[in-house]
């Protein structure tokens, strides 16, 4: 089939369609530097609870910090060592670091803030204090 035939074939997206999977732009080891964890966040009478998927990592391959009303959550995955590439057909998880920031009503007690992880799950917990960002003072 020559090539001005080929173009005009209606069916012929679909010969090509797999070529789009074979060059995977979207899982080229440039993009695999940075990956974003997902998080659930959920209010409770007592405080803030976050929950975000970080399978692989230790407590110490993390870091979360509260500041001025923003929590900060960085953390780092390395690569796994290849001994060779045989055998490997494709790689799709994601290694690098990750950095994800929320902002937290000024109610919250920073001094209690505590983090866990357990079973590829961090878990945040952001308890609730006294309304420290909004005062009324009386005029005298």
């Amino acid at each position: 089939m020559n090539d001005i035939v080929r173009r005009n074939d209606p069916f012929d997206i679909f010969s090509r369609f797999g070529d789009l999977f074979d060059r995977e732009p979207f899982f080229s080891p440039a993009a695999r530097t940075e990956w974003l964890p997902p998080v659930d966040i959920k209010e409770t009478d007592t405080g803030y609870t976050f929950h975000m998927d970080v399978p692989g990592l230790k407590p110490e391959d993390l870091d979360v910090e509260l500041h001025e009303g923003v929590l900060s959550i960085r953390g780092s995955r390395s690569e796994e060592k290849k001994e060779e590439d045989k055998g490997y057909v494709r790689t799709e998880r994601r290694y690098g670091s990750f950095s994800r920031q929320f902002r937290v009503p000024t109610n919250v007690l920073a001094d209690n803030l505590k983090a866990e992880v357990k079973d590829g799950v961090l878990t945040i917990e952001v308890p609730k204090g006294t309304d420290q960002g909004a005062r009324k003072v009386k005029v005298s």
